[in-house]
């Protein structure tokens, strides 16, 4: 039998949680039962990372919010391509891929929500027109995948019809790739940090993700720690933002904006404490990531972040928009070594028992199966060959 296509519509180009979730998946995916192909509703950096890794990659314009060509366009490739499952990603991906979807009579669609729809960095029109489009649409879905059980409680409060086919398959990583010890020093050469302690933000620079309660922290931590250092690894519309408000409140000495960076596994390394103070999440990838290189996190109390962290055991929670809280919670981990080295094999331990990528690849597989029974017949296949394509 030939391997079962395997479509995986992307919310956007970026590379955000969703698309490491999915960048995880190709790599990591049976290939012998699976032939995955990538849609990605415009160009960007997470397209250019696929294509060089030999990831079969389509490009279909998503839109405005409400194209039907687009809809046509992403149904044509659908048909072309004979897609078993489509699995798609974010609001925008569920919607045009559910349309889509029906139109080409793909046998099996599963929606993946990263990210409740209420927190969504969008205009409360557009975010009223998302819901009410996903409230009709998603009771059509086969299955619904949520990263987490708060995401999961958000979806089925917004659509009360899908309870029996929406499960939580959450986060997990290669920890391989991240357990190897990383260099500590070459960060701190690199970038002039020196000998004092370091604070590290890995995300995109939006509102959401709230740098602004870490730069505001930092005043009295400096005034502790004159030598202590902030790293942002980053890109994202707020960087200007950002820097201002660090002149602003006279701790831009201390903060690097280093952009987007590929050796993470340096990054944490270097590090004594990761934070991640964010108005919402889904299930960070980030936390994940720090706790596999045994580095203590201080993070927000939103949305999936407590099932990963217990407070106080494996790291510390503070309440969203607090830079008061944050101070005092990074404050503890840096007068006492001893507690945030504690904290942070706990997390490690935590990371290689509960959130792996074998463990996210298989609970996904089977919410394939236990949507289409007859995938789990596949067994022999061979390999995709490369392309790409504007659709």
């Amino acid at each position: 039998m030939k391997p079962v296509v395997l479509a995986e519509l992307a919310g956007s180009a970026g590379y955000g949680g969703g698309e490491r979730y999915l960048e995880l998946l190709f790599e990591h995916a049976d290939r012998v039962r699976f032939r995955p192909i990538l849609i990605c509703p415009e160009p960007g950096p997470f397209v250019d990372k696929m294509v060089a890794k030999q990831i079969p990659t389509h490009i279909v314009h998503l839109t405005p919010l409400l194209n039907p060509l687009a809809v046509v366009r992403l149904a044509n490739l659908l048909k072309r391509n004979e897609v078993t499952v489509l699995q798609t990603h974010g609001a925008r991906a569920n919607v045009y891929g559910c349309l889509a979807a029906r139109l080409a009579r793909v046998p099996c669609v599963v929606a993946t929500i990263h990210n409740s729809i209420r927190d969504y960095e969008v205009s409360l029109i557009r975010r009223y027109l998302y819901r009410a489009i996903l409230r009709v649409l998603l009771p059509r879905t086969d299955r619904i995948i949520c990263v987490s059980d708060a995401i999961k409680r958000d979806v089925l409060a917004d659509c009360p019809g899908v309870t029996t086919r929406t499960i939580t398959v959450r986060n997990g990583i290669d920890q391989r790739r991240f357990s190897r010890s990383g260099d500590p020093h070459k960060i701190r050469k690199e970038w002039s940090v020196g000998n004092g302690p370091v604070l590290l933000m890995v995300a995109r620079l939006t509102e959401q993700k709230g740098h602004r309660f870490l730069i505001e922290a930092l005043p009295r931590l400096l005034a502790e720690w004159p030598s202590l250092v902030c790293l942002f690894v980053g890109e994202g519309e707020c960087q200007e933002t950002l820097w201002s408000l660090a002149k602003e409140t006279g701790v831009e000495h201390a903060c690097r904006f280093v952009g987007a960076q590929n050796n993470v596994g340096d990054w944490y390394a270097a590090a004594d404490v990761v934070v991640l103070p964010s108005l919402s999440e889904g299930l960070p990838f980030v936390v994940l990531e720090a706790m596999a290189m045994a580095r203590p996190v201080v993070a927000s109390s939103v949305n999936g972040v407590p099932e990963i962290i217990q407070d106080g055991l494996n790291g510390l929670l503070i309440p969203p928009r607090n830079p008061q809280a944050l101070e005092e919670a990074i404050r503890s981990l840096l007068r006492d070594p001893v507690q945030a080295v504690r904290m942070g094999k706990a997390g490690q331990q935590n990371v290689a028992t509960a959130f792996t990528v074998g463990k996210m690849i298989d609970d996904t597989v089977r919410v394939f199966e236990e949507a289409m029974p007859a995938l789990r017949k596949v067994s022999v296949g061979t390999s995709p060959k490369v392309q790409q394509e504007a659709a």
